[in-house]
């Protein structure tokens, strides 16, 4: 997964509905966008993005989400006889300037920062690694959240497999589990917390144990078929290891109230 730069200047394109948007992100955890990408065409669906807004101020971070297509060539945004590169984009946090505080340029010329060309002269740039994470991190304290880590979670892969019937593949139950942007999303929506127990391992181990948690999913897993799309916030929540486990005890599983309450009867 690469981190990108994406560009939004207002003086060039006003965000008509940024209101709406936000308003499907509270609801969805997501919205979708189509973005400009000048001609990074290597942009690929599951990197990182973050938008920068240019021109007037405030100026500096105002959105992130994550790409939701490959690039693709379709007719320019401002001049119909051009075509421009695009991607689709799911914003999963956006900030109207008008009504909030965006992550002002100022901080992205300091430190570290100070090595990548802040403001871009083109939307989708490459941040690099070590930079992406610390942006990843500056940006969560900014919205007081737990950040996103650029790291697997082969912890929550289990030995069981779905097998579609009359289909030759096998499918690991808890894939959609693991996906990246769905995981963001539901512990952005319901913070690094059990939702059975309340544990918080960030609170029990510091900073190395911020942000980590399960992802459990709540739609039995025998009713998931090809196509299924995941709704984060309805679908998934953050469970610890433990809890995970116990959940998994029964097939179907345990739903959470009912594992609340035999956790609450055996104290």
């Amino acid at each position: 997964m690469s981190t990108y730069l994406l560009t939004w200047n207002p003086g060039k394109w006003q965000w008509a509905n940024i209101q709406d948007c936000i308003t499907l992100i509270n609801e969805h955890g997501f919205c979708s966008e189509r973005w400009n990408i000048k001609a990074r065409k290597k942009i690929d669906k599951g990197d990182r993005v973050f938008l920068m807004r240019l021109g007037q101020e405030p100026r500096g971070i105002s959105a992130s989400g994550w790409v939701a297509s490959q690039a693709y060539e379709d007719e320019h945004w401002s001049d119909n006889s051009k075509t421009a590169w695009y991607v689709d984009v799911h914003f999963d946090t956006i900030i109207d300037p008008n009504q909030g505080t965006v992550f002002p340029i100022e901080l992205l010329r300091q430190g570290d920062y100070a090595n990548v060309n802040w403001p871009p002269r083109a939307s989708g740039i490459v941040i690099p690694d070590n930079i992406a994470e610390q942006l990843e991190e500056d940006w969560a304290r900014f919205l007081n959240r737990d950040p996103v880590k650029k790291i697997g979670y082969a912890e929550e892969i289990s030995d069981e497999v779905l097998y579609y019937e009359g289909a030759v593949k096998r499918v690991n139950v808890n894939r959609y589990e693991r996906d990246v942007e769905a995981r963001a999303i539901c512990i952005q929506k319901y913070g690094a917390r059990c939702s059975v127990c309340g544990f918080d391992f960030g609170e029990k181990f510091g900073d190395i144990g911020r942000g980590f948690i399960h992802v459990h999913h709540l739609v039995p897993l025998s009713t998931i078929r090809e196509g299924y799309e995941v709704d984060p916030i309805k679908d998934l929540r953050p469970i610890c290891p433990n809890c995970h486990a116990m959940i998994h005890r029964k097939n179907p599983p345990y739903t959470i109230e009912e594992l609340k309450t035999i956790l609450r009867r055996s104290q």
